[in-house]
């Protein structure tokens, strides 16, 4: 659509953008409570001491799993230097970790296959470390690099004998699952989904349930619209239903980010099967969740489809409006592909509205967005197999 035990231990697993980012939503600044008559000045001094680096990396993640990306990445740039100069490689791992979560929860490949490099560089056996290569085997999937994303799930699974919890087995599971997704694999995203469903029942965490079964729902709609002719089968009937009443639930208990992140592949698919007014109302309530969220760049994407469901019907003022609104949001969120479909959805308008200059200006801009894009995941794949060899020679070196 896309999570978190001691200072020793690590830190619980996730992996994907939208799949992980339920764990860390439940954590939750508590209330400054007031000083008690009797109780000791030094007390409420601790309290007003500025937050540690492991407390200011664990706001980061929540940020980045909540859409908040800028501020993620920020706090994680202001930390860094310090983090190399006073040569503590786990937090600088752990720094490296979520720098690369929240660029690839911006849709920058290279920049989070670069910074998951360096996150499991550092990182020591145990949760963290397997959590790092999840999440590097989903932006490595990114890149159409199958054998580096599986390689990396086959070295987190290597970890499993190391993590006792079963709620981050749950979620190396679940991780799999978006991996697959990633690599265009529906079948065993589904199977490896539904591997961490079956485990729910172990451990206690509304929010990783709720992220968890939003995740296998996109995931098993897609399927179902891929063989479903543009007719809508029973399945989708069911599961269109599981998803109104899961989007409901999860909007009453405040949690908005995986609304609107599922919004978006619930909205595509009632547009393959033509019901345009359901995906319209899909892509409203995704944008009110975007909004709670202060999700902006997810938002960008749901006002993409809504201008491109106003130009089908030919209310192209609107569309424009939507589309405008749809660029100005994806460009500050830097999602480069989604930016280049919104400028090819714009040169569509135009053309369709006998605006040739301003629809071969919008057409330019969007192939200039997308060799960049290409690029940009060329160089990340380059640098994944730069490393592959590297550690390939250190192996045999040694």
């Amino acid at each position: 659509m896309p999570k978190h035990q001691d200072s020793s231990a690590d830190k619980p697993a996730a992996g994907a953008p939208f799949a992980q980012l339920a764990e860390a939503l439940r954590a939750r600044p508590l209330p400054r409570k007031p000083r008690r008559h009797g109780e000791p000045a030094d007390a409420e001094a601790a309290a007003q001491q500025p937050p540690t680096v492991e407390e200011q990396l664990d706001r980061a993640e929540i940020c980045s799993r909540s859409g908040r990306l800028d501020d993620a990445i920020a706090i994680c740039n202001a930390l860094r230097p310090s983090l190399v100069a006073g040569n503590d490689p786990q937090s600088l791992g752990w720094c490296d970790f979520v720098l690369a979560l929240s660029h690839l929860n911006a849709g920058r490949a290279k920049e989070a296959v670069i910074a998951g490099y360096r996150a499991i560089g550092k990182l020591p056996p145990g949760t963290r470390l397997m959590r790092s290569l999840t999440m590097l085997a989903s932006a490595v999937a990114r890149t159409g690099d199958a054998t580096g994303a599986l390689e990396l799930l086959e070295r987190a699974k290597q970890q499993l004998p190391l993590v006792e919890s079963a709620r981050d087995r749950c979620l190396f599971w679940a991780n799999c699952g978006t991996t697959y997704h990633g690599l265009g694999d529906a079948h065993e995203a589904i199977r490896h989904s539904m591997m961490a469903e079956s485990m729910l029942g172990e451990f206690d965490d509304p929010y990783v349930h709720s992220a968890m079964r939003m995740n296998l729902l996109v995931q098993r709609v897609g399927l179902a619209v891929a063989g479903c002719n543009g007719v809508e089968t029973p399945e989708l009937t069911e599961l269109f239903g599981a998803f109104a009443a899961h989007a409901e639930r999860l909007v009453a208990a405040g949690q908005h980010y995986p609304v609107a992140k599922g919004s978006e592949d619930i909205a595509d698919a009632y547009i393959a099967i033509g019901q345009n007014e359901q995906a319209r109302e899909t892509l409203l309530l995704g944008i009110k969740s975007a909004d709670a969220a202060k999700a902006s760049p997810d938002r960008g994407a749901l006002e993409l489809r809504l201008g491109r469901l106003e130009r089908m019907a030919g209310q192209y003022r609107r569309a424009s409006a939507h589309i405008g609104l749809a660029l100005e949001l994806l460009a500050q969120g830097e999602l480069l592909k989604e930016l280049a479909e919104a400028h090819l959805e714009n040169s569509l308008l135009n053309e369709e509205r006998q605006h040739w200059r301003a629809a071969l200006d919008s057409y330019r801009e969007s192939a200039q967005i997308r060799e960049r894009l290409l690029i940009a995941q060329s160089d990340a794949r380059a640098h994944a197999l730069t490393v592959r060899l590297e550690l390939v020679r250190g192996s045999t070196a040694g």
